[in-house]
């Protein structure tokens, strides 16, 4: 019997590098082993595909489709939630949908702590889940078991301090890439703190990783090819294990 997941994440650097870690326990992508193509998507998700063209008619604006990843018990939605518009559009998915209510084993969201007091970061997300699983959590890095649907919510880089998924990234980078690393902050050292603010600094970092990395490709092209989820990041980067052990445990793999 298959189990179902849904992992709600800010953005598609989000996706892949959550992605990634799945890959990295045993999970395969299917875009990669079924080609994805509808025909080929398990039933349970078909609701989440996006009509073309948006309901505005919007031709250009990039369909937010969610990443599939699965094992022969466990299929797991990884869905983008467009940055700001994150909690309005999984809100949406969840009232328009009932069984994403009452069918998940899991439901879990991951959200970026940006310049933000964590309980602030988190607030929106409790008022808003908790109308449909009761229990969410209302603390950053807690797992709720008491129903059949586990619930949780982590706060990137690591539940306890201000960043993004960028500040996690440059800890992987300093084991994975450390040459590179080097290379980069001598880079943009030639920046002012006006020209480069601290929020922008980690996001810089890793674009000048990647367009060596990955010429001409985006962050998540680098995420998805390149060794910033590996077993040797796991294994010496404690917040990027952190998150992974976080994920084992809310999604009972």
């Amino acid at each position: 019997m298959v189990e179902y997941a849904f992992i709600a994440v800010e953005g598609n650097h989000d996706q892949a590098f959550i992605g990634k870690i799945l890959k990295l326990l045993g999970f395969k992508d299917f875009r990669e082993t079924d080609g994805g193509v509808i025909q080929q998507l398990d039933p349970f998700w078909k609701k989440l595909v996006p009509s073309y063209p948006t309901k505005k008619g919007e031709l250009y604006k990039r369909l937010p489709m969610p990443c599939i990843l699965y094992t022969d018990s466990l299929s797991i939605a990884i869905y983008g939630g467009e940055g700001s518009n994150f909690k309005k559009n999984v809100d949406a998915i969840l009232t328009n949908e009932s069984k994403y209510q009452t069918d998940l084993s899991s439901f879990v969201v991951i959200a970026d702590a940006d310049d933000q007091n964590l309980d602030k970061v988190i607030q929106p997300y409790v008022k808003c889940f908790q109308e449909y699983f009761k229990n969410f959590p209302n603390k950053a890095g807690t797992i709720d078991k008491s129903s059949s649907t586990y619930t949780g919510i982590y706060v990137l880089p690591d539940n306890a301090s201000q960043g993004t998924l960028d500040h996690l990234l440059c800890q992987c980078g300093e084991v994975a890439y450390l040459g590179y690393m080097k290379r980069g902050k001598a880079y943009l050292a030639n920046f002012t703190e006006r020209e480069l603010k601290w929020k922008d600094y980690q996001k810089a970092l890793v674009a000048t990783l990647v367009s060596v990395l990955k010429p001409g490709k985006t962050n998540t092209a680098s995420i998805n090819d390149n060794h910033w989820v590996s077993e040797t990041t796991r294994k010496e980067v404690p917040e990027l294990n952190k998150l992974i052990n976080f994920l084992i445990d809310v999604l009972n793999i």
